[in-house]
């Protein structure tokens, strides 16, 4: 945009900008007031000084004598003797944990060609983690993208479902269902993740990843049996084993562990509620896998990613990529990294020591 401007239009501003600045003093600051004055930085800097000489005289590190500090040098030396046996000890454990994770990765390989799997090597045998973008399946985010793809696994398998919940079926659950509409007596409704549905049962499933209102999973399954009264429901809380310390802080009556593999919460509507984390639903889909339980091929190769990326990036596990790093390190990052994952690594040691059996 342009403005015409004639050259009397200046001699109109003109009388605006003098009264403008006789109003702000600023403008007709005197040279020698916009002067530093040395004899007040003087002042300033003496009263700095004698601050500094109290300071060392009371911090007796920063004014010792030489042999002060030589004695601290020493202490300090001794101090790294004590802690040096200790780091070592503390590097060589997750050192050996990952040591020994590789040796079962690479039995687990064997295993798995000798198998009925359709599949010639461990889920774990290759790296699925967000670090490499030129390979791999689309990675799933979000408790919504989860659900589903669980959801794809276990409709048209008849052998998931017992396998993952201990239970008797002789065939594929008729219907699963996602984020069904519950209404509540208020008005508004509730959606429950997955309802698996046989013809006289059913389960229902919470799934959870980083939401912690674990609370209304007892109000969603009381919906539940209220909205299908003609079937036997049992109830899960499908969450990572990481949350389980929030879990039992969170709900009331506290976590029941009795005789059974797995917790449960023993709400009093509906009743117990069964615990159950992301590494047992890969478990048991290894064991199907493994034995040769598949429904087709397709089904099998959607369980097998499934079942790579969850342990991955859920469970936390490691990959065989990076477990040899870890195993055999090159460099100082690899050398200490087992010590940040030593959590993730016992777990992944006892996950494939346990539950897959090897």
């Amino acid at each position: 945009m342009s403005i015409d401007i004639e050259p009397s239009d200046w001699a109109s501003l003109d009388p605006w900008w003098s009264t403008l600045e006789r109003s702000r003093s600023a403008a007709h600051t005197p040279a020698s007031v916009r002067l530093f004055d040395p004899e007040r930085l003087t002042r300033r800097w003496d009263e700095i000084d004698s601050w500094w000489r109290a300071h060392l005289e009371s911090a007796t590190v920063a004014d010792g004598s030489t042999s002060v500090r030589a004695l601290r040098r020493q202490q300090l030396t001794d101090v790294w003797d004590e802690l040096g046996p200790w780091w070592d000890e503390y590097a060589e454990t997750g050192y050996e944990t990952a040591v020994r994770i590789a040796d079962l990765l690479e039995q687990s390989n064997d295993d798995w060609e000798d198998s009925d799997a359709p599949f010639d090597a461990d889920p774990l045998a290759a790296d699925l983690t967000g670090r490499s973008v030129s390979r791999g399946p689309l990675r799933p985010d979000g408790e919504v993208a989860w659900s589903r793809w669980l959801a794809q696994l276990l409709r048209p398998s008849a052998a998931l479902v017992p396998e993952l919940f201990d239970v008797t079926a002789s065939q594929a659950p008729s219907e699963v269902v996602r984020e069904d509409q519950l209404s509540k007596e208020e008005g508004t409704f509730r959606r429950p993740d997955l309802l698996v549905f046989y013809a006289d049962r059913g389960i229902s499933i919470e799934v959870k990843l980083g939401d912690e209102n674990y609370q209304k999973t007892s109000e969603t399954a009381a919906l539940v049996e209220r909205q299908y009264g003609d079937r036997h429901w049992r109830h899960a809380l499908l969450l990572p084993s990481r949350k389980k310390e929030r879990l039992a802080s969170i709900v009331d009556p506290p976590l029941d562990h009795g005789a059974g593999d797995r917790p449960t919460v023993e709400w009093d509507d509906p009743g117990p509620i069964d615990v159950l984390y992301w590494r047992d639903v890969t478990a048991a889909i290894r064991a199907l896998l493994r034995r040769g339980d598949v429904v087709d091929e397709h089904w099998a190769a959607n369980a097998y990613l499934f079942c790579a990326v969850a342990e991955q990036r859920l469970v936390g596990f490691q990959p065989q990529p990076a477990i040899e790093r870890l195993a055999a390190p090159g460099n100082v990052v690899d050398t200490i990294q087992p010590i940040a994952f030593a959590d993730v690594l016992e777990e992944q040691l006892t996950y494939f020591r346990e539950v897959v059996n090897l």
